[in-house]
């Protein structure tokens, strides 16, 4: 009898705990709002407010979802997804926009060498449009497409001035025997 009303307190005491730090997750997370069909809530709602809102990334088209490493994402109406991650840009959601969030699908979205985004799309040096990401750099303009730009090439790329002097890239990173090479408006880069 004694060993049942013991599990029993443990079983309350578990509970409560749960519910504790559930109730300290909604308190951090903030208020879901319902915007259509769909709720839309935490750090998400924060970037979707602060950027624009409905008139700007449309409603909500599902429910927010797990993201890989312990992410979460949700899209929206007009060619749109917010993804965030607590480690990741100070915990800051981050909207990724057609055409990049294409290119960035197609290269495996945050499971993918480029991993979360870590910026909201920013102008490139007037030339067209990037979003930096934790593994890179994406690309876009109508003249030369979308492009990754990572890794050793990025640092290469930064140096020759990025954008603004060496121009935008218009292919991907390719091989060349051991070496990796990409091409951009201004000439190739060659890493290492």
């Amino acid at each position: 009898m004694q060993l049942k009303k013991r599990a029993t307190a443990l079983t309350v005491a578990a509970m409560a705990a749960v519910l504790v730090g559930s109730a300290q997750t909604a308190a951090i997370a903030g208020a879901d709002e319902q915007i259509g069909e769909y709720n839309v809530g935490g750090r998400i709602l924060e970037a979707f407010k602060a950027t624009g809102g409905v008139e700007k990334w449309g409603e909500p088209t599902m429910d927010e979802a797990f993201a890989a490493d312990r992410g979460r994402f949700q899209r929206f109406g007009k060619d749109t997804s917010f993804y965030w991650k607590a480690n990741v840009s100070n915990g800051i959601a981050h909207p990724i926009s057609d055409p990049i969030r294409a290119k960035w699908g197609s290269l495996g979205f945050e499971r993918g060498a480029l991993k979360f985004p870590t910026s909201n799309e920013i102008d490139a040096a007037g030339k067209g449009r990037k979003q930096l990401f934790q593994g890179g750099n994406l690309y876009t303009s109508e003249k030369s497409g979308q492009h990754p730009v990572w890794g050793g090439i990025l640092g290469k790329y930064a140096a020759a001035g990025g954008p603004g002097k060496f121009g935008m890239p218009t292919s991907d990173e390719y091989r060349i025997g051991r070496n990796y090479a990409q091409n951009f408006e201004g000439g190739r880069l060659v890493w290492p």
